[in-house]
């Protein structure tokens, strides 16, 4: 990734671009909307936004710190999901990719060649397609609702005072902050998977 690359990928979001953001609806498991800056107000927060609603998280750190996930499907797999991964967070959705588009997260499926963290058990590149086709076909109800694969997130870490501390935009389909990073970057210990 060039320089030009990877200040794109980190530039922090202005007040007014994370004000509008926060003041968007998201949907949780139930189908009820909430502003997202309501579900966060007054509370340091990481808030990460997945490609779609397969996406892998498992618990990354005792929740000291407010954790949202957010998708950019439909609320419909979000108890699958959460099912699936074990998440111990809260998972929302954004159905209209808003979110997305106003925090400038990158489209594309790209795939990236760095293994991180948060992914240790998922193989190469192979094992995750056959993963994510075993879990499609495994929950084809929710096929219609998961969002657009092409479309990654990435990480945000908005202050108790509502701005915002860090940015980051995946660059290729499994590019999330690692978890080392982001646990240093909030100030919270990583959980092993032992004690998750």
């Amino acid at each position: 990734m060039g320089s030009s690359e990877t200040t794109n990928a980190c530039a922090v979001s202005t007040m007014h671009e994370l004000q509008e953001a926060l003041s968007t609806n998201v949907y949780d498991r139930e189908g009820t909307m909430h502003a997202l800056g309501d579900l966060i107000k007054g509370k340091r927060s990481v808030l990460v936004f997945t490609r779609h609603s397969c996406a892998q998280l498992q618990r990354i750190w005792r929740p000291r710190r407010p954790l949202l996930i957010i998708s950019n499907g439909s609320h419909q797999p979000i108890d699958t999901y959460a099912r699936t991964t074990s998440s111990a967070y809260p998972v929302y959705t954004d159905p209209t990719c808003r979110l997305h588009a106003m925090l400038k997260f990158k489209s594309g499926l790209k795939e990236g060649t760095v293994k991180r963290d948060y992914m240790p058990d998922t193989g190469g590149r192979v094992g995750r397609i056959v993963g994510e086709i075993k879990g499609a076909l495994g929950n084809l109800q929710h096929t219609a609702y998961i969002g657009p694969k092409s479309l990654n997130g990435g990480e945000v870490v908005v202050g108790a005072d509502g701005k915002c501390e860090y940015m980051y935009r995946m660059q290729n389909t499994v590019d999330h902050t690692s978890i080392a990073r982001l646990a240093q970057i909030i100030g919270v210990e990583k959980v092993s998977p032992q004690q998750g």
